[in-house]
C-alpha cells in the first residue's frame, strides 16, 4: 500500500469514527447504526465492513480511538506535576483529573447513564476500553511508588473503584441536578469540596493500609 493511500485509509477511519461521537451527540444512541454513520461521515456503508468488519468494529475502535476515555498517558502528565509527590496526593490529582475529563465530555457522560440500563456492543466496547486504561494506571502506579502490582489491585484498586464509580454517579447526575446531599456538583466550589475530602479520606487510608502491612 503506498503512502498516499495509507493516508486516506487513516482518513476515512478517522472520519466514520468521529461520525459516530456526532450521532450519538446530536441524535442519541438509539439513531446509532451503519447507515445513519455512513450518512453523517459522507462516505459509502461499505467502508465500514472493509476497515471494521462490521457495526460492533467500528464502535470497538470509537472506544479505543473516539476520546470517549482518558489515555493514561494524560493522567500520568498532569499527575507528575503536582506539587506534592507523595502516594494520596497523586491519587487525589487522578480522581480530580477523572472528574474534570467527565465535565469536559458529555458523550461520555451519556454512555455512562445509557448503560446502567442497557447492555449492548457499544457500552460493551466502551467497557473493555475503560477497564484495561483502569488497571493499566493500576499498575503504573505500582511501579511510580515502588509497590507490589497485585498489593496495589488488591487494596488501592477497590478504593478508587469506589471513588470513580461515585464521580461517574455525581457528574452524570450534574447535568440536570444542581445539589446532592447540599454539595453544589455544577459548581468549582462544590466540587473543591469533593477533593479535599477525597484527599482526606485517601490520606487516612494510606496510614492505615502501612500500619497494616508494617506489623
Amino acid at each position: 500500500m503506498s503512502a498516499t493511500a495509507q493516508r486516506d485509509k487513516s482518513a476515512t477511519q478517522d472520519e466514520l469514527i468521529d461520525a459516530v461521537g456526532r450521532v450519538i451527540a446530536r441524535d442519541g444512541f438509539g439513531a446509532l447504526g451503519i447507515n445513519a454513520v455512513a450518512r453523517e461521515a459522507g462516505l459509502d456503508k461499505v467502508l465500514i465492513y472493509r476497515y471494521f468488519g462490521n457495526m460492533e468494529g467500528l464502535l470497538a475502535a470509537y472506544g479505543e480511538r473516539g476520546n470517549f476515555w482518558w489515555t493514561v498517558d494524560d493522567v500520568l502528565e498532569y499527575a507528575g506535576k503536582s506539587p506534592d509527590g507523595d502516594l494520596a496526593a497523586w491519587l487525589t490529582v487522578v480522581f480530580r483529573q477523572h472528574i474534570e475529563f467527565l465535565r469536559h465530555h458529555p458523550v461520555t457522560l451519556e454512555i455512562l447513564a445509557w448503560e446502567m440500563s442497557d447492555r449492548n456492543p457499544l457500552t460493551i466496547a466502551l467497557e473493555e476500553v475503560r477497564e484495561a486504561r483502569g488497571i493499566e494506571l493500576m499498575r503504573l502506579l505500582a511501579g511510580r511508588f515502588g509497590a507490589d502490582e497485585q498489593t496495589v489491585l488488591r487494596h488501592i484498586g477497590p478504593v478508587m473503584a469506589l471513588f470513580g464509580a461515585a464521580s461517574n454517579y455525581l457528574v452524570t447526575r450534574a447535568r440536570t441536578i444542581r445539589t446532592f446531599n447540599a454539595i453544589d456538583v455544577q459548581s468549582e466550589r462544590g466540587w473543591q469540596q469533593i477533593y479535599e475530602t477525597v484527599e482526606a479520606m485517601l490520606r487516612a487510608f494510606i496510614i492505615s493500609l502501612e500500619q497494616e502491612t508494617a506489623q
